[in-house]
C-alpha cells in the first residue's frame, strides 16, 4: 500500500469516461488512495486551492502543511485530495475523496471490499474505520459537513513516498 503521489501526474491521463459519476467515486478513491493508479480524462478534474473547498469540508480536514486538491466534474460537489500534515511528534499524509452526493453505505461497501477482500452482507450506513497497521494506514468512511468522506490516513509517512512519474 502506497500513497499515490503519482496521482498528480496521472490525473490528466485518459482513462475514466467523462465525466466522473457519483457511482465511480468509491473506485476512484480505491485507485488513487490505495492502489496509486487513478486516471481521469482531461478536463474532468480541476486543481483548486485548499481555501476553495467548502467551509464545512475544510474545517473537517484541519490545517494541512500542504495540499493538492482537485474538484471533480460531473458528480455534484466532489473532491480528490492529498494532504500533508506536520505535528511535533511526526508527519502524516492523508488521501481522500469527498462528495455531497455519495451514499455512505455504497462508499463503505466499496472500501470494505478493497481493504478486507469482501463486503459484509449489510455494509454499515454509519462511520466505519479499518486499521491496517501492518500496512501502515487507517482507512475510513464517514459523513461530515454534508459530505461523504472516504479517506486513508498514513501512519508511517515513509510508506507514502512514491516517486512522481513524468
Amino acid at each position: 500500500m502506497l500513497l499515490p503521489l503519482t496521482t498528480v501526474a496521472l490525473l490528466n491521463a485518459a482513462a475514466v469516461s467523462s465525466p466522473v459519476t457519483t457511482d465511480q467515486l468509491p473506485n476512484l478513491f480505491v485507485a488513487a488512495c490505495l492502489d496509486g493508479s487513478a486516471r481521469i480524462s482531461p478536463g474532468d478534474a480541476t486543481a483548486i486551492g485548499f481555501g476553495e473547498l467548502p467551509t464545512s469540508l475544510r474545517s473537517r480536514l484541519g490545517q494541512p502543511r500542504s495540499a493538492k486538491i482537485w474538484q471533480l466534474r460531473g458528480s455534484g460537489r466532489a473532491y480528490l485530495y492529498l494532504l500533508d500534515y506536520a505535528s511535533k511528534d511526526s508527519d502524516s499524509r492523508v488521501c481522500g475523496v469527498a462528495s455531497e452526493n455519495l451514499a455512505l453505505r455504497s462508499a463503505t461497501g466499496a472500501v470494505e471490499a478493497r481493504v478486507r477482500g469482501y463486503v459484509s452482507q449489510d455494509p454499515a450506513s454509519r462511520s466505519t474505520e479499518w486499521m491496517k497497521s501492518d500496512q501502515g494506514y487507517r482507512a475510513l468512511t464517514t459523513r461530515a459537513g454534508g459530505f461523504t468522506i472516504l479517506q486513508v490516513n498514513w501512519l508511517r509517512p515513509e510508506l507514502a513516498e512514491v516517486p512522481t512519474k513524468q
